[in-house]
């Protein structure tokens, strides 16, 4: 396991059944009422080790990793279920002020974290700020949710009048905005289109760096006021300028795209700055394997050939070919069944007629 990255709430999408290593995971934060000044890295993680090892619940089904403990407690239709778990404390003061000197959101900093690193016989601290995180996305998601609430509402009430007699009934935790229904949209078509290559799970972005850079272009989005496909139509062409990466040096993009930051490079090496944690680059992966971006600017053309482009093929044939390739013969056909083998789909047209980004 590599750095603790915190999740988006109500984006996670099924895993693929023909990954081994299928899982839905969760991830839970252990933290004691101390800071990093009360006790040692080894001190934390040897409470949490022992409270779970001698657990008569969980001390069976305990995986231990360097930086989590992993608790596998159920498997259905060869997808596991699993929980990680990483022990944390609240950062000490010297740290967060630190940390608000570099941040662009020194708002985000009060809820950092440490969480103790175990490696072999050694520990360490890591700074982490999964609460600042969510405040982050929760301030951009709000308008995008609040626009959505009530017609995403009154879709679920349609298809579950058995179980609902009112839009006010419906729990607020099955709301998405079109910002989470994006994120999930990437998170599929991510997990369908890296499953092709051998390494796949190696070179596939993590989730974290799709919901940032997903938040982060919608911010600059003209309205909020957006159908989901709309939203989904302006991030790609963002991914899209992001990709002239691969082509430009790195002083041309900052001179052709100043205002395109989310992905950036600097000195040879790829950032994008967790923004809840000014010390956290989510890419550090990509400056450890040129794989990675390269893998990462070619699947997002890809996406906008599968989720874009296809929309104005002529051939239903082609475009139910697309889908699938996209998105999986099994999803594909459980949606929709016949319904586009003869008949062209067209996108449901927008709340709005203007494209949703700003324009210099």
């Amino acid at each position: 396991m590599g750095h603790f990255y915190p999740g988006v709430d109500r984006t996670v999408v099924r895993p693929s059944t023909k990954d081994p290593d299928a899982a839905y995971d969760l991830d839970f934060v252990c933290q004691l009422k101390n800071n990093r000044d009360g006790l040692t890295a080894e001190e934390l993680w040897k409470k949490v080790e022992y409270i779970l090892t001698t657990s008569n619940l969980y001390g069976g089904k305990l995986t231990i990793y360097d930086k989590c403990f992993t608790v596998k407690y159920a498997e259905l239709e060869g997808i596991g279920f699993s929980i990680d778990i990483v022990p944390a404390v609240d950062e000490n003061d010297e740290n967060k002020n630190q940390l608000r000197l570099k941040s662009n959101n020194p708002n985000l900093i009060d809820t950092a974290i440490a969480i103790p690193k175990h490696c072999e016989k050694s520990y360490s601290w890591i700074t982490n700020n999964p609460r600042g995180y969510r405040t982050w996305f929760e301030d951009i998601n709000k308008p995008f949710n609040d626009f959505s609430r009530m017609q995403y509402r009154g879709m679920l009430l349609q298809e579950n009048k058995s179980l609902y007699a009112s839009v006010e009934e419906i729990p607020e935790g099955l709301e998405r905005s079109a910002i989470q229904r994006v994120i999930q949209i990437l998170k599929y078509h991510r997990d369908v289109y890296y499953s092709k290559f051998k390494n796949g799970d190696d070179i596939k972005p993590i989730s974290a760096i799709i919901n940032t850079i997903v938040t982060h272009i919608s911010s600059s989005a003209l309205t909020t006021n957006i159908s989901a496909f709309d939203l989904l139509d302006y991030v790609l062409s963002e991914f899209a300028t992001y990709a002239e990466h691969q082509f430009l040096t790195e002083a041309k993009f900052a001179e052709q795209y100043h205002d395109k930051n989310v992905i950036d490079r600097k000195n040879g090496k790829w950032i994008i700055e967790n923004p809840a944690n000014p010390e956290d680059n989510l890419a550090d992966k990509w400056n450890q394997n040129p794989d990675i971006p390269n893998y990462f600017f070619r699947w997002a053309k890809i996406m906008q050939k599968d989720l874009i482009n296809s929309l104005k093929i002529c051939s239903d044939e082609d475009f139910r070919a697309i889908s699938e390739s996209a998105f999986g013969q099994k999803a594909v056909a459980n949606t929709w069944g016949t319904k586009y083998n003869k008949v062209l789909p067209k996108p449901i047209s927008g709340v709005i007629p203007a494209k949703p980004w700003k324009t210099e």
